[in-house]
């Protein structure tokens, strides 16, 4: 596991290539593809949908940075160090990129309960490359745990180093997880979208997904209340599984009215994936 992919030279200067961050840019890449296949099986409009995929990527990380730079406030009562030295959350992504999402849907003219339908397993598979980033960096690491599987950080500049000591590999957990989410997403496609189920669907699971790993999470950077029962993100994760439980309801109510038509078939030939 080593923070620093590589190091680029430039005549005398010299950059850093952090194997986080090439990670994280090559989740919003895989996610981008994704959905944007995705979209055009399901006779959506690709441009559009690639347009919708930037405001998305912009939105998601500045709601990731913005959720670590509060999360900090409240842990340490000052956010002067996060603003500083940077970080992302990931809870901060979704509510982000949802809200940059919906307006460029509204902008661009695209359904957006039908683009989060017919392309929702694209979230989980960046996620869960996102993840593999956390692993590499160090960050989002476990608890002491001397089990077959566990990793040691030596590297001086993974968060995870100090101590040394032998952790559970939490990031590859959920990194697990996500890719399974993503896989049934592509086994069960949706034959009738538009009314965002789908989307509630990964809400619902991604809560329980989240929820579990992090009893598995050692780093006090999450933010623990309640004398260490619960994390900031446990407690996010129950919001949005109810806002998930919501939004399958929803559609649902939505389904049943507009039967038998059950929302808008996909074309001959398409699916979801």
């Amino acid at each position: 596991m080593d923070p620093v992919l590589t190091v680029l030279r430039f005549g005398e200067v010299e950059r850093t290539l952090g194997t986080y961050g090439a990670l994280l840019s090559a989740a919003i890449l895989v996610a981008a593809i994704l959905a944007t296949r995705a979209a055009a099986r399901a006779g959506m409009d690709v441009g559009a949908t690639i347009a919708a995929c930037g405001f998305t990527a912009g939105g998601g990380l500045a709601g990731a940075y913005g959720l670590f730079v509060l999360v900090e406030w409240v842990r340490t009562g000052d956010p002067s160090a996060a603003i500083e030295n940077g970080g992302l959350v990931f809870y901060g992504s979704p509510i982000g990129g949802f809200l940059a999402l919906w307006l460029a849907c509204k902008k661009l003219g695209l359904d957006l309960g039908r683009l989060l339908d017919v392309g929702i397993a694209a979230i989980p598979a960046g996620h869960a490359i996102g993840r593999l980033g956390c692993f590499f960096g160090g960050c989002c690491y476990g608890l002491a745990w001397d089990g077959p599987w566990a990793v040691r950080y030596t590297h001086p500049i993974a968060p995870a180093a100090y101590p040394p000591i032998l952790r559970h590999p939490t990031p590859l957990y959920e990194s697990a997880l996500l890719l399974l989410l993503a896989w049934a997403f592509v086994l069960f496609p949706a034959r009738r979208v538009g009314h965002g189920g789908r989307a509630g669907v990964y809400l619902v699971a991604y809560a329980i997904i989240r929820t579990t790993t992090e009893l598995f999470r050692g780093d006090t950077v999450r933010g623990v209340f309640f004398g260490g029962a619960i994390s900031t993100s446990q407690l996010i994760s129950l919001l949005l599984f109810t806002i998930g439980v919501a939004v399958i309801a929803q559609a649902r109510y939505r389904d049943r009215l507009a039967a038998p038509s059950l929302g808008a078939p996909l074309p001959a030939g398409g699916d979801a994936r």
